[in-house]
């Protein structure tokens, strides 16, 4: 492990008056959306390296400064790079349950407890569309594809709908024993008709033309979060015709989905088989809750025990780490064009420099294939849906999104109960 003097700080630290539920950042440019438990969303942008000539790049973001968003001011610091709130609404009655940009960055999607999707335009924050009728519950996961937007739902149901009109393309209902946890598209896996989703113990994949295909036999352990790795160079050509969409990836660095369990492990899905996982390994003593992509076949892990790992999906080993902190552990976790990690959990959304960070020379933990026997006591701990932000019921906020350490099968009251409206005028 990295002993923690060699741990480095963050470039950025952005800080927030309530608890992060979601994070998203634009794929082409050094902006991130957040939302928050108290239904409302920001947009930020901050600098890209230092010596990073590209256009997106303004000319008044300079070096030297956190954002501490409780107030709107600026904490200098030689060692953090300026950030600037781009805008902030209260998008949604209740909490923000997901944020997500669509592939090309065009169009910032959110989701709440109030069951409403909004679309809108991520440089004024302006809503363009919504769908406020469509959802048969809570929503607990969001993602957008070429073509649509995923809703997943507490009720294990799976809404799909147009980008173009947000009306409703499909629906899939029943599809895990409890809420959704997890959506991944297999666009560049498969074809752009099929997906995965995760919930309770089980990984379910879908044809949105056919249905449910298959569910995963039953993992014993709660999957909490899921992405897909690619291999190095790997090349996807959508435009060959609906038969070239099937892409068989290198031999020797196949294309993996890897999911996060609640017991700290991390398990890897190998070619094209959803029936059980493949391999597996220990990467924390505490639920393993958001993954996401990284470049080079590697992934981003947050876990409850508030650290980031940048783990090798080849080797099933965290080469590097990052201390986000926080009692509330790692809700969030993405990377941006730069190959920045971004970090968000508690009240604060960390930015990290993947160069800056020393390599793990013992990091990491053995790995296991599917059959190795392995501790699956899980951690019967509850969280819930608070949005009040009373210090005294901070603990009770705790991973709410993800409900990383309650058993699958419990099902948590959620307090849509939204706090007094700030005046946030012309966005929502």
């Amino acid at each position: 492990m990295v002993s923690e003097g060699r741990r480095s700080r963050p470039k950025t630290t952005i800080s927030f008056p309530s608890t992060i539920f979601g994070v998203a950042v634009h794929p082409s440019k050094p902006i991130v959306a957040t939302g928050l438990s108290t239904g409302h969303v920001f947009m930020h942008r901050y600098a890209a390296d230092e010596d990073d000539s590209d256009n997106e790049k303004d000319s008044d973001v300079s070096s030297g400064g956190e954002v501490d968003d409780r107030t709107g001011a600026n904490v200098r610091d030689g060692e953090f790079t300026e950030v600037d709130r781009l805008w902030r609404t209260r998008r949604h009655k209740g909490s923000c349950r997901g944020v997500a940009f669509d592939e090309g960055g065009a169009y910032l999607y959110s989701v709440g407890t109030d069951s409403v999707i909004k679309q809108a335009s991520p440089e004024t924050g302006k809503v363009i569309a919504k769908n406020s009728h469509d959802v048969d519950s809570i929503p607990s996961a969001l993602t957008a594809t070429t073509t649509h937007i995923l809703v997943g739902t507490e009720k294990a149901t799976l809404h799909g709908f147009d980008k173009r009109t947000m009306k409703p393309a499909y629906t899939f209902a029943d599809l895990h024993e409890d809420y959704i946890t997890s959506i991944s598209h297999l666009a560049q896996y498969q074809n752009t008709y099929h997906l995965i989703t995760t919930g309770s113990t089980t990984v379910t994949r879908i044809d949105i033309r056919k249905g449910k295909l298959s569910t995963s036999e039953d993992q014993e352990d709660e999957i909490l979060c899921s992405c897909i790795s690619y291999p190095p160079n790997f090349e996807y050509n959508p435009n060959e015709g609906r038969a070239s969409n099937v892409v068989v990836p290198e031999k020797r660095a196949p294309v993996t989905a890897v999911m996060g369990m609640a017991t700290g492990v991390l398990t890897f899905w190998m070619k094209d088989n959803w029936e059980d996982q493949q391999a597996r390994a220990i990467l924390s003593d505490e639920s393993v809750d958001c993954i996401a992509e990284y470049p080079d076949q590697r992934i981003i892990a947050g876990g409850a025990d508030g650290l980031v790992r940048l783990v090798d999906v080849r080797r099933r080993k965290a080469v590097k780490e990052f201390e986000h902190g926080g009692e509330d552990g790692v809700a969030a976790v993405a990377s941006d064009s730069w190959g920045r990690v971004i970090s968000a959990g508690g009240e604060a959304v960390r930015i990290w420099s993947v160069e800056d960070e020393p390599e793990e020379v013992n990091g990491g933990s053995d790995s296991h294939d599917s059959d190795a026997d392995s501790d699956k006591s899980g951690n019967d701990d509850d969280a819930s849906d608070d949005s009040d932000e009373n210090k005294k019921n901070k603990k009770k906020r705790k991973k709410t999104k993800k409900r990383k350490r309650g058993n699958a099968k419990n099902r948590l009251a959620m307090n849509a109960k939204a706090p007094a409206k700030p005046n946030f005028s012309g966005l929502d």
